[in-house]
């Protein structure tokens, strides 16, 4: 069951990648693609093992790992997109966003607009800490970007009642990488995305929560 899990994680990866590519294609950055069965391995590949540790940990029906697998595929495509170009494809966490209030709570259990709960939960939180970096760093490059705030709202629809758990995921693991980033480049004026760490959040909860 797990290989087969993987296969599909690997062919929904692909499937992700191929838009995400031609998207970054039309904004002249460059292709991903490293061959016909390879649009991004990175993509893919973590497709692959997210679904088939899915699969293997799932101690409740097929479908609820299979709805965590779908979750899953925007969380990591816009991870890596961001990590790469500093970006988010409001398409890709569009989809994240609409898989998540479709699927979340064959996931999580609950009622069904946990997911819209979590959503507008998340993007309003972020929208305040952005705003509140806008007022803080005026004329400086800002702590937060826009697109963290649309990772928010999409890591809040796949978490539903979780959405909490998840933001603090992500920030914890967010300042993990920054303290690595630091440490490895040993300079204070390194900067990361935060979106990764959001993402890596919103995963986290799909196994935990």
């Amino acid at each position: 069951m797990a290989a087969l899990a993987a296969l599909g994680g690997w062919c929904l990866g692909y499937l992700s990648a191929w838009v995400t590519d031609y998207l970054q294609v039309q904004d002249e950055l460059p292709s991903a693609q490293r061959g016909p069965l390879v649009r991004d391995i990175i993509v893919q590949a973590s497709c692959a093992v997210v679904w088939a540790a899915l699969a293997a940990t799932n101690d409740g029906p097929w479908w609820r790992w299979v709805a965590a697998g779908v979750i899953a595929v925007p969380l990591l495509q816009v991870a890596v997109t961001d990590l790469r170009h500093r970006y988010v494809y409001t398409v890709i966490a569009g989809a994240g966003i609409v898989a998540g209030v479709a699927l979340q709570w064959l996931v999580h259990g609950g009622d069904w607009w946990w997911a819209a709960v979590g959503a507008v939960g998340g993007f309003v939180s972020f929208l305040a800490i952005y705003a509140i970096g806008r007022l803080l760093y005026r004329g400086q490059e800002e702590p937060l970007a826009r697109g963290d705030i649309t990772i928010a709202a999409m890591v809040g629809a796949g978490a539903g009642a979780c959405t909490l758990s998840a933001l603090v995921y992500g920030v914890l693991v967010s300042g993990i990488f920054a303290v690595g980033a630091l440490i490895a480049r040993r300079s204070r004026h390194t900067f990361l995305p935060y979106g990764p760490g959001l993402c890596l959040g919103g995963l986290i909860t799909l196994f935990r929560c």
